[in-house]
């Protein structure tokens, strides 16, 4: 279908009207997708309920990326000036004490990472371009009914002020419900938002204008976060060039009017030292916030777009930013459906695309405004410690986009796929600018020139349909090449380790490759992709073997594959397979779902950290897996028992998640193999005994248990009686039982000590030795794991000075031991106490 070039007349409305594209709703979204599709030559009519442009800003931050959008629909440097780039974010306690700065510079789409604005003067820009480029728009009308064919859709309208009105009906070749949380058109569809775990909050937003917009704050030179238990909140000195923004927190039970009364909203100004002599408060409303996610976006020839498809938290102001993506993504294959390129189903690329990507991003707004806004003083505590050391959660990596038209996820995947590209600037006959002002559409972006004769003939048919561009960009001039003015591709193209990528129309990384000769494999991938989703191409595609395609594969295990399953069931280690990649990978729900839901207690024995229920243990990795780094990882060592009896795992947390490296035993029980309760124990000099201190919950708060009264003893009699016998062997120096108890080869580790010893005669020597000076001699054993192969068990110490602690044990068919390995905090113990338990590993001569 080619677009229509009839245009309504926007004087009055007809009773009947034509287009290829209508859209209900025209706020940001609507605005953007009606002028990039009007961009395209398409024939665009949007009808919105209120008759003028919104008068008061609700989202006030958007990203580069965002701007990148703007950039392709032309208003970039307009939207530049109206907005106020985002320098620097303090996290301060309710004193004013700062805990951790972030500064914010370019983000990689060829603009500053974050910028701040006041919303009427950026809708302002987009509606004048919109109607520049030939939109139709009908304000004060609103849609009453929503129907559709098998060819076309229909909405039929009115004026919201003339219940009388004649009805109008808008004839489209595809509806869009841009219009916003309330979506009528989402409603008439019967399409139910899914709740993402997040209590709604309640938040006043006060915009304030003050009179001297030239004016510094000296308590608020930036963005401040905080940090108060007791109402948190968040002041902005910047919304646009004219405004400043404060958001307050309500507490449960208070009245949103009378909090938002202009006498309180005063009162809370006080702070800031602003009063009524400083300027006026534009505004004072109280905004309820949820995490909702439709679970379809299309349903035949109507689409939904924007808050109308999803809302979330203003955490990490994504809101606004969520909806343009979902508007650049829409558009291009909207295009290819319009032109009859592709089938109408190729549109559920959107959904399976921006849904997983929107919903991952909800779940990191939600984590870090659980962090940032909890009423928990005990929980506070702990951040604030955290954060005064320095550990300041890192820049989150933004998801990838799901399954659509990207390259499959594998373990041989780059980071970068599924991402957006990036722009830098480059110069080309005696110009410079944005890559995007000099090359659009699809693209092979290279740091070498391709080689001659590189594509197949089916190959070159693909890149030939999709009208492909190649940008070779490089730092050193030549014909034909981009010079990388800025070095911008150079530093990303290494940081990668990439060295070509296709760029799809959106700005989006299909795919990237490590070798410019692998790049005929990644088209073949992207025909396979494209075609599998409905596209339409205009020649036979030569058949492809899947097993040739190097971009595509089955994902494997992202972490070092050298875990010791020799004592483990096949249960067992399935489930802790699937457990460590899925929290490797930073999946919350895949990695919850290992959980059991009614009956669940993990804690931290070395810190004396505690959640008692699924929902709770839910909210830490909420809070904490969306903003571990791409590189960090959470991988087993060793696993001992099976998912019934309970087992024991050899855990290494890489310094990339909590900030100092974690080597722990973990005791996990088991019901219905579900997880019922995981305890980890490590020790604190490894990660930093000072951090740790600064970390552990005060020793009048410690506590005394670590839920071993919630589970049952599941574990078999030979774990029990090796464990018995072992102890009492200990507890009494006796190496001679020791060395019956231990099989012939036997290793035993202490963790703490990073002490390994091999041997059952060179083992019983060592405990004797040491006896009298051992955490563990004497300790009360308070639970056990495993089975007749192997498992763990938690002791308890004789004196209250000594550190608690855990062991994994295996065993060999005749009962006896293979190996142990202890844990325990030795930050508990002074240095002189480690340096005579370490040195007495060493055999005297004898």
């Amino acid at each position: 279908m080619s677009p229509t070039t009839s245009k309504p007349e926007e004087s009055a409305l007809p009773k009947s009207i034509s287009c290829d594209v209508a859209i209900v709703g025209y706020g940001p979204v609507g605005m953007v997708l009606s002028g990039l599709l009007a961009q395209r030559g398409f024939n665009v009519i949007v009808v919105e309920r209120h008759h003028t442009l919104y008068p008061l800003a609700r989202a006030g931050h958007y990203d580069g990326e965002t701007m990148r959008t703007f950039q392709a629909l032309g208003v970039a440097d307009a939207v530049e000036i109206a907005a106020q780039p985002m320098l620097l974010w303090n996290l301060v306690t309710a004193d004013m004490e700062v805990l951790a700065t972030i500064h914010l510079g370019e983000g990689g789409a060829g603009w500053k990472e974050s910028y701040l604005s006041y919303q009427p003067e950026i809708e302002k820009i987009l509606d004048a371009r919109a109607r520049e480029l030939g939109v139709t728009v009908y304000n004060g009308v609103e849609a009453l009914q929503i129907d559709q064919s098998a060819d076309r859709a229909t909405v039929t309208c009115r004026p919201v002020d003339d219940e009388n009105a004649e009805l109008t009906v808008i004839d489209a070749a595809f509806v869009i419900g841009a219009d916003g949380a309330n979506s009528f058109v989402r409603e008439s569809l019967g399409i139910e938002r899914a709740q993402l775990g997040f209590a709604p909050m309640d938040s006043l937003v006060i915009d304030f204008k003050l009179n001297d917009s030239d004016r510094e704050l000296d308590r608020l030179p930036e963005v401040l976060q905080v940090l108060d238990p007791e109402r948190p909140q968040l002041a902005g000195r910047w919304e646009g060039r004219n405004y400043s923004r404060f958001e307050f927190i309500l507490h449960e039970g208070e009245d949103a009017e009378e909090f938002a009364a202009i006498e309180n909203c005063w009162k809370l100004l006080e702070m800031w030292d602003l009063s009524p002599a400083d300027g006026e408060i534009e505004r004072g409303i109280v905004y309820r916030f949820e995490a909702t996610l439709a679970p379809e976006w299309r349903d035949g020839r109507i689409l939904l777009a924007g808050d109308a498809a999803h809302t979330m938290p203003p955490t990490m102001g994504q809101g606004l930013c969520s909806g343009i993506r979902d508007a650049i993504n829409l558009v291009w294959k909207l295009d290819a459906v319009l032109r009859d390129q592709a089938e109408v189903s190729f549109l559920d690329t959107v959904h399976s695309e921006r849904s997983a990507h929107v919903q991952h991003l909800i779940e990191m707004c939600v984590g870090l405004g659980e962090m940032w806004n909890t009423r928990d003083l005990e929980s506070a505590h702990r951040r604030d410690e955290m954060l005064r050391m320095g550990n300041v959660p890192p820049a989150p990596a933004f998801p990838r986009l799901g399954a659509g038209i990207v390259a499959a996820e594998t373990d041989h995947s780059l980071i970068v796929d599924g991402r957006p590209a990036p722009q830098g600037r480059v110069a080309f006959g005696g110009q410079a600018d944005r890559l995007d002002e000099f090359a659009s559409g699809w693209q092979i972006v290279s740091r070498h020139a391709l080689p001659d004769g590189l594509f197949s003939a089916g190959q070159q048919s693909v890149l030939d349909e999709l009208e492909f561009g190649f940008s070779h960009v490089s730092r050193g001039p030549g014909p034909d090449y981009y010079i990388d003015v800025d070095g911008e591709y150079e530093l990303w193209f290494r940081k990668h380790g990439v060295r070509a990528f296709i760029q799809r129309p959106d700005k989006y990384v299909f795919g990237a490759v490590a070798e410019l000769t692998d790049l005929p494999a990644l088209v073949d991938a992207l025909g396979s992709s494209l075609e599998d989703a409905g596209w339409k191409f205009a020649f036979e595609r030569e058949a492809v073997d899947s097993d040739d395609i190097s971009v595509v594969g089955s994902a494997r295990i992202p972490y070092p594959e050298t875990v010791d399953f020799s004592h483990a069931s096949d249960a067992a280690e399935q489930l802790f397979t699937s457990f460590f990649s899925a929290k490797t990978r930073r999946k919350i729900n895949e990695t919850h779902v290992h959980f059991h839901p009614d009956q669940v207690y993990y804690a931290d024995a070395t810190l004396g950290w505690h959640w008692d229920t699924n929902e709770e243990l839910r909210g830490v990795w909420k809070q904490y897996m969306p903003f571990w780094k791409s590189t960090a990882k959470s991988y087993p060592v060793q696993v001992a028992g099976d998912t019934t009896t309970g087992a024991a795992v050899v855990v290494t947390d890489t310094p990339e998640l909590f900030g100092g490296e974690i080597r722990a035993i973990a005791i996990i029980d088991f019901a219905d193999e579900k997880i019922t309760r995981w305890i980890d124990y490590w020790d604190g000099r490894g990660f930093g005994s000072d951090a740790v201190s600064k970390m552990r919950t005060p020793a009048e708060n410690f506590p005394d248990t670590v839920g071993e009264d919630t589970v049952d003893d599941r574990h078999a009699p030979e774990m029990a009686k090796a464990v018995d016998a072992l102890m009492r062997a200990i507890a009494s120096g006796d190496a001679a039982q020791l060395d019956k108890i231990l099989a012939y080869d036997a290793t035993f580790e202490d963790f703490a000590l990073r002490t390994q010893l091999r041997g059952s005669a060179a083992i019983a020597r060592y405990i004797k030795r040491a006896s009298g000076r051992l955490p563990y001699q004497g300790a009360d054993v308070i639970h056990i794991v495993g089975n007749a192969q192997g498992g763990g068990f938690e002791w308890m110490p004789a004196t209250p000075a000594a550190p608690r602690g855990a062991a994994i044990v295996t065993l060999n068919e005749t009962g006896k031991v293979t190996s142990l390995g202890i844990t325990y905090d030795g930050a508990a113990l002074d240095d002189d106490q480690i340096i005579t338990l370490s040195g007495l590993a060493v055999e005297p001569r004898r």
